[in-house]
């Protein structure tokens, strides 16, 4: 029994090893970058240029990014620029617009966030915040649920009163295989979603409640439930086989403590001397059928014999003794 327990739990423990073993690594891969890559929050005003001069030039900015949201610092180019990315969008960024995070964020860019145009008219898509871009498309009037990216500082349209401009991302419904990513003015929006600030600034946001949530994806469920299976069933087996050997135990001593006095009694009872041999054989048997053991205690056949008898016969006449 005992090297069976200590063969089921080597079993489980190689199996366990080899399995976490092979998974985590493949889930250390997924999270390699993680565990390399800082992460900064942008403050006000952080604008991501083209080029490391981060000169405010409206042809050197593609946006500013959304202020509490996270960028990826890919190199330090010098004190004050570093090279980042922010979505799919890589640029340089002034290091006093960031703050250096201390833990992995969960929600790294704005997203989910969309604008309609206005019903009175179109407008235009431009490939910088400015009229004297180039046209890149026209939005019709009245279209909804447009891509919203981030904002931009450019110049002021004739006939407009702020400087706004939107970075969207359009899909023509009438050809959706054509995108279109560039500027609109603001004045030609309505129905801005919300942008909600991101106020995950808890250092205690790490990264093994992420892997947890990952792994569980990672693994499929036909997968899971057999690994919970192999795992689960040697476990209740085991506990099954010693739960029936400590009761086959007392049912055993049970069984024993209620026979024992009715073979004593047996055995003390009085019987016929002739008889004697045949009798006390049979009575081995039955104490070793009964208690399903062999009868190893020694019984003295004359015990009860000589209680009912002299030690020697008398005889009424010579006769007798013939």
């Amino acid at each position: 029994m005992k090297k069976f327990c200590i063969f089921c739990v080597c079993i489980l423990s190689i199996f366990n090893h080899s399995f976490l073993s092979k998974n985590m690594c493949k889930n250390d891969l997924c999270y390699a970058k993680d565990e390399t890559t800082t992460y900064a929050k942008a403050s006000a005003l952080c604008s991501l240029y083209k080029t490391t001069n981060l000169t405010d030039e409206i042809d050197n900015i593609f946006f500013v990014i959304p202020e509490t949201y996270f960028v990826t610092i890919l190199e330090i180019i010098s004190d004050n620029c570093m090279k980042v990315q922010y979505g799919n969008y890589v640029g340089f960024v002034d290091s006093s617009t960031i703050v250096i995070a201390t833990f992995i964020p969960i929600v790294k860019i704005l997203e989910n966030i969309t604008c309609d145009i206005k019903d009175t008219s179109g407008t235009q898509v431009w490939s910088k915040p400015s009229t004297s871009g180039t046209v890149l498309t026209t939005i019709p009037a009245g279209t909804k649920n447009i891509k919203y990216i981030a904002m931009s500082y450019g110049k002021i349209p004739s006939g407009g009163e702020s400087n706004v401009w939107y970075y969207i991302n359009y899909t023509p419904e009438s050809n959706s295989t054509n995108v279109y990513e560039g500027y609109i003015y603001s004045e030609n929006v309505t129905n801005l979603s919300e942008i909600v600030s991101n106020t995950e600034t808890n250092p205690e946001i790490i990264k093994s409640e992420q892997e947890t949530d990952d792994f569980a994806i990672y693994i499929s469920s036909p997968v899971r439930a057999l690994i919970i299976a192999l795992i689960a069933v040697p476990v209740i087996i085991l506990v099954l086989i010693v739960l029936y050997k400590i009761s086959k135990q007392i049912k055993s001593k049970n069984h024993q403590k209620i026979q024992e006095p009715i073979l004593n009694s047996k055995l003390n009872s009085s019987y016929n001397y002739e008889n004697n041999v045949s009798d006390q054989n049979q009575l081995r048997n039955e104490l070793y059928q009964m208690s399903e053991r062999p009868f190893i205690k020694k019984v003295n056949p004359y015990h009860s014999i000589h209680d009912n008898y002299p030690v020697y016969p008398t005889y009424d006449s010579d006769d007798d003794m013939l």
